[in-house]
């Protein structure tokens, strides 16, 4: 019996089977190639999506033209933030803008986006003669800078103290100030305890002033 004849092996030496491994690895090399494109790209596509970094202004330095250059505040709000800083001191967080007269809760989120509050310490001192002046305050100047009375000196009549000697009482700026002067204008005040009825002057604040006020 003769032996079985086997079919003959392939040769893989051959230029046709050298050129399918080219290929293949020129295929292997252009999917990596895509794959990797792919990946960064997609890093590079997410970056304009990517908030923006913005020059918030300094709610504790900012004067009060550049408040007023703030989308949605203008200058009567930017004076009423400089005149609340000015009787209450910097600002600790953006949130306390919902403290300041005329800024109600629609228009805090409107401003909050475009503010931060620094450091207390860059609080400035501030109103110039280039400042907005105010129907309700007059012209502000003199409202900043204003020498708080001490103990031992001579008390303020407040029947007869002008808004700016007024506005050297602890706690007082010069929104209270007006106030008061505005209280005296209907009826002179008989007791210090008559200060308790003006707007903005709680027992508190009462409390402060007591040593410091006279009534005549």
């Amino acid at each position: 019996m003769s032996a079985p004849v086997l079919p003959p092996v392939a040769d893989t030496s051959g230029p046709h089977s050298r050129g399918a491994q080219v290929a293949l690895g020129v295929f292997l090399a252009v999917l990596l190639g895509l794959l990797a494109v792919r990946g960064y790209g997609n890093r590079l596509g997410a970056r304009p999506t990517d908030p923006a970094a913005t020059d918030l202004t300094d709610l504790n330095s900012a004067d009060l033209t550049e408040l007023a250059q703030v989308p949605g505040v203008g200058p009567k709000m930017a004076e009423a933030i400089v005149v609340h800083r000015h009787m209450h001191g910097p600002f600790k967080s953006v949130d306390e803008l919902k403290n300041v007269r005329g800024i109600g809760p629609i228009t805090f989120e409107k401003i909050r986006p475009h503010f931060r509050a620094g450091p207390l310490s860059a609080a400035p001192a501030e109103i110039t003669s280039t400042s907005f002046s105010s129907p309700v305050l007059g012209p502000t100047p003199a409202s900043v800078g204003v020498k708080k009375i001490q103990p031992g000196e001579p008390p303020i009549n407040v029947n007869t103290a002008t808004r700016e000697e007024l506005q050297r009482l602890p706690s007082v700026g010069p929104v209270t100030a007006q106030a008061i002067v505005a209280s005296r204008t209907n009826a002179p005040f008989q007791t210090v305890n008559d200060l308790d009825k003006v707007k903005g002057i709680g027992p508190r604040t009462l409390e402060k002033l007591r040593p410091f006020v006279v009534v005549k």
